[in-house]
């Protein structure tokens, strides 16, 4: 994805739609950042400010940026400018959650002197926030006054949540997808860990009914009355679809995975819908202004289980604005889960071990030079042509999408090119995981990043990196 020329820096203050601005623009194709935080302040001072990461990407929102937005502005001219505001009396019950005592006493010092210099205090104190809110809006409403053209003023949480006035301000081709609404309220204080335990859970059974067919399998019983039995199952197999065992078989261990996530979801946080396999039949209508909604694949890999010759996988996926945020696979076989949270980024565990981070960072190694296939046991002649415009030397391996995806955020490869379509819960935790170790998944023809809770709950061939 091409970094934009312009630069686009959203200075509303925190708790005014932020993050659903970041989703927008990273909708719209902008690379975007959202909340760099800070690890040194000083007042006016861009050196407060990870300029490194300003000139990486197209977009910013959230913590440090509005307390910049002059300096930024001389530092990047032709720059635009986003200023979200909202109701003050919903921006104060908001804060009044967010900054308490005890969460800003978590906080480092470099972020509590900026809030200080905001709002004359750090945790909530409602007359010195609405004071510094009016001050603050006041101001860049003062410095912009002769330049309409480089700021747009939007109330997303009061209810201007359509794209033409943010498209029409950054000349942008108005998306087809629903506008993005996200509430961080919703999944604040929920905890990464507990999906992982989840889908541990939920592999765990399904491991335990493919163990006990595995004995089955190798153990028949071999008394003369079940040898009876099985002459005339295979008799009136005859008359039966194929496969009827292996399909029943699965369909109760994705029925019995899918349970255990779904009730540990529902516990969790009620509000966030579920799209899964098993139940799809929210209409898109209802879904599609949603802020978050989880993607479940119970049991990723259905050949794998019934075949017992490949491998299978619990995968869930939370989606904040049409984005994979949170990811966690887990392989009952290996014992093996990588999680991903956002900015936080991805991670790995083998067995009982500690997380392990994945390096944002190509590692150089002899293996590095691997193309990962998904969707097709042979190369086609314009996705050769596509990878040697790319590398020279290469080797292909074919693998499943979900481990291929895995592969990449550990670096293990230097690309995957999926050459199939998929339904979005197959792919959106692995995704989570791969772009929170830095990689760019996007679709094979438009070169856009992938989008989920779409009407159709599907996408084409794609290519990570």
């Amino acid at each position: 994805m091409p970094v934009h020329k312009t630069k686009v820096f959203g200075i509303g203050l925190s708790k005014t739609g932020t993050t659903s601005l970041a989703r927008a623009l990273d909708t719209m194709g902008y690379r975007t950042r959202d909340y760099l935080g800070v690890t040194r302040y000083i007042a006016g001072n861009l050196s407060s400010v990870n300029l490194e990461e300003i000139d990486a990407n197209d977009a910013f929102t959230d913590t440090p940026i509005p307390s910049f937005y002059k300096q930024l502005d001389q530092q990047y001219p032709d720059s635009k400018f986003i200023l979200t505001t909202r109701d003050i009396d919903g921006w104060l019950k908001s804060c009044k959650k967010q900054f308490t005592e005890r969460i800003v006493a978590r906080q480092n010092e470099a972020t509590s002197q900026l809030h200080t210099d905001l709002y004359g205090c750090f945790a909530f104190d409602p007359e010195k926030y609405a004071s510094g809110y009016t001050r603050y809006v006041n101001g860049v409403l003062d410095y912009f006054k002769d330049r309409p053209e480089d700021l747009l003023v939007v109330d997303i949480c009061g209810g201007e949540q359509n794209w033409e006035k943010l498209s029409t301000f950054l000349g942008h081709p108005v998306p087809e997808i629903p506008f993005p609404v996200t509430n961080v309220s919703a999944i604040q204080w929920m905890n990464i860990q507990n999906i992982v335990l989840l889908a541990k859970q939920a592999g765990q059974k399904i491991n335990t009914l493919y163990e006990r067919d595995c004995r089955h399998r190798a153990n028949p019983d071999t008394s003369p009355i079940n040898r009876l039995l099985a002459g005339l199952s295979r008799i009136f197999s005859i008359f039966r679809s194929p496969g009827n065992q292996d399909k029943a078989r699965l369909h109760k261990a994705t029925r019995t995975s899918y349970k255990i996530i779904l009730d540990g979801l529902k516990k969790m946080n009620p509000s966030i819908p579920v799209i899964a396999p098993e139940h799809i039949d929210t209409p898109f209508v209802e879904r599609k202004n949603q802020g978050y909604v989880w993607l479940v694949d119970p049991l990723n890999g259905s050949g794998g289980f019934t075949d017992h010759n490949g491998t299978f996988t619990v995968n869930i996926a939370l989606i904040e604005g049409g984005r994979p945020v949170w990811g966690v696979i887990y392989n009952p076989l290996t014992d093996t889960v990588y999680f991903a949270k956002g900015a936080n980024g991805s991670y790995r565990i083998d067995g009982n071990g500690e997380p392990e981070k994945l390096d944002r960072q190509v590692n150089h190694n002899s293996d590095n030079n691997t193309v990962l296939l998904s969707g097709n046991n042979e190369v086609p002649e314009d996705i050769k042509a596509y990878i040697e415009t790319r590398y020279k030397d290469y080797n292909i391996k074919f693998t499943d999408c979900t481990t291929a995806l895995c592969l990449l955020a550990e670096n293990r490869a230097v690309m995957h090119i999926n050459l199939e379509t998929t339904m979005e819960w197959q792919t959106a935790a692995a995704d989570a995981v791969a772009r929170s170790a830095g990689k760019h998944v996007v679709d094979y023809i438009t070169g856009e990043e992938l989008v989920y809770n779409k009407e159709s709950l599907s996408n084409d061939k794609f290519i990570a990196e």
